[in-house]
Formats: structure tokens, C-alpha cells, sequence
């Protein structure tokens, strides 16, 4: 997709350049002059041609002839359409990708891993609601809410995501829990630091906990468990309104 949006910039950026360098042709004034030359720029009514010899002509477009002063008009109207794709093509291509808050970047390390143990950018999760799940495997009420978790956050995964952090007894049990349960979000290393802290922060006593915080890392909800059990379908929208 990357590599299709930048060829796609690039052709447009190409086009761009090739457009606005128009060919040399013939202008014809109102007062029935000629000359050949190269339009370079139009703009409030100014026309700057430029000749063979590199001299720079600059006339009112209406001492052109009519039909000279449509080609003006049209060459501006496409340069004027050109560029506005352009710029929405880099838009598109991630120049202006929502960065993560400073709140959260107080939360999280630089780098999280996904569900296959990848290191992944905790950027990732910029602009969404985070849910930190307090969880393991060896715990049976874990288990049990873990699915309806699961189908939440599939659900929802536009505006919200969940980082696991783990109470199970070693990092190949932590991978297994969230192969098992189909848990595509992500996770924090096992029993790190950044882990330890989340869970002092939060005051943590018991699993499974579900800690709901807005995208600029303020904690929305505490009792994002009972929450998503008891009022799935209008969680969401109630977490947005308290952010």
C-alpha cells in the first residue's frame, strides 16, 4: 500500500513538473503582434511568458488574443488542480499522521510487540482509546472474559485498542494466552518495568482488570471490565464523551 501511494506521488509529482514547463508556442496580442514564447506563470490576471532567448515577458492577459487568453486560463486551472492532488496524495501517503500524545508516551515504551511477538511502534496506537488488560491464562475469570474482550475490541479496533499486560508466569505462556484467545492487540514485554508500573499506577489488585484511557493518555474508566460485559454497544461512545 506504502509503495503504491509513493509511486502514486511521484507520478503525480512527475506530470506536475512536465505541466508547468509548457512547450514554447505562438502568442498573438491584441494588437495583432507575435511572438513565440513559453508561458511560465499567470496569476491575478498577470501572464509571464518567457522567450527562446530567455527573456522574461510580463503583460495583462487581456492583450492577449481571446484564444490565447483561454489557453492561459486553462494551463492555470489545470496547474491550480494538479497541485491539489498532490498535496492530497502526501496527505495520504502519512505526512500527516496522527502522532502519539505525550500523555501516552508516558505510558508506554517506544516499542511494544504484537501478537507474534514482533516489536512493533507504540505510535501504532496514536489517536485511540487504550485499553490496558490486566490478565493471564492460569486465571479462570481471565478466560472468561477474555472472548467478549476480544470481540469488542474487534469491533471497535477504528477508535480502540487493547495492550495486554500480563500476570502469567513466563513469556511463552504470555504468547500462548493471546494465540489461544485470538488477541490481535498488542502486549508489553513479560513482567517489565514499564508493566510493573502501569500496574502500580493503576493500583491493581486483582485480574482481570481492564483500565480504559483516552488517546491523550487520561483515564477514562477503571471498570472498563463490568463495562464492556454489561454495555458493549454503547461503551465506545460513552468513553469518547468522558476523554
Amino acid at each position: 500500500m506504502l509503495r503504491k501511494t509513493i509511486f502514486h506521488l511521484s507520478f503525480l509529482l512527475f506530470w506536475t513538473a512536465v505541466f508547468l514547463k509548457a512547450e514554447t508556442r505562438k502568442w498573438t496580442s491584441s494588437s495583432g503582434t507575435s511572438m513565440n514564447a513559453e508561458l511560465i506563470d499567470f496569476s491575478n490576471r498577470i501572464v509571464i511568458l518567457k522567450s527562446s532567448a530567455g527573456k522574461k515577458i510580463t503583460l495583462t492577459i487581456d492583450q492577449l488574443i481571446p484564444s490565447d487568453q483561454n489557453f492561459v486560463q486553462n494551463w492555470a486551472a489545470q496547474k491550480n488542480n494538479l497541485s491539489k492532488k498532490t498535496i492530497s496524495s502526501k496527505k495520504k501517503g502519512g505526512e500527516n499522521k496522527v502522532a502519539l500524545s505525550a500523555g501516552m508516551t508516558d505510558l508506554l515504551p517506544s516499542k511494544l510487540l504484537d501478537s507474534n511477538g514482533k516489536e512493533v511502534s507504540s505510535e501504532i496506537l496514536a489517536g485511540k482509546m487504550v485499553g490496558f488488560y490486566f490478565s493471564a491464562h492460569w486465571c479462570p475469570p481471565c478466560r472468561g472474559f477474555t472472548p467478549s474482550l476480544v470481540d469488542f475490541r474487534d469491533k471497535n479496533k477504528k477508535d480502540f485498542e487493547v495492550v495486554f499486560v500480563s500476570s502469567d508466569k513466563s513469556p511463552d505462556a504470555q504468547m500462548n494466552y493471546m494465540k489461544e484467545m485470538k488477541m490481535k492487540w498488542y502486549t508489553l514485554p513479560h513482567r517489565s518495568d514499564e508493566a510493573n508500573k502501569l500496574s502500580k499506577k493503576y493500583g491493581v489488585r486483582g485480574i482481570p482488570a481492564l483500565i480504559i484511557v483516552s488517546p491523550e493518555g487520561k483515564t477514562i474508566s477503571k471498570n472498563g471490565r463490568s463495562e464492556v460485559g454489561s454495555n458493549p454497544k454503547e461503551s465506545i461512545e460513552i468513553w469518547k464523551k468522558s476523554s
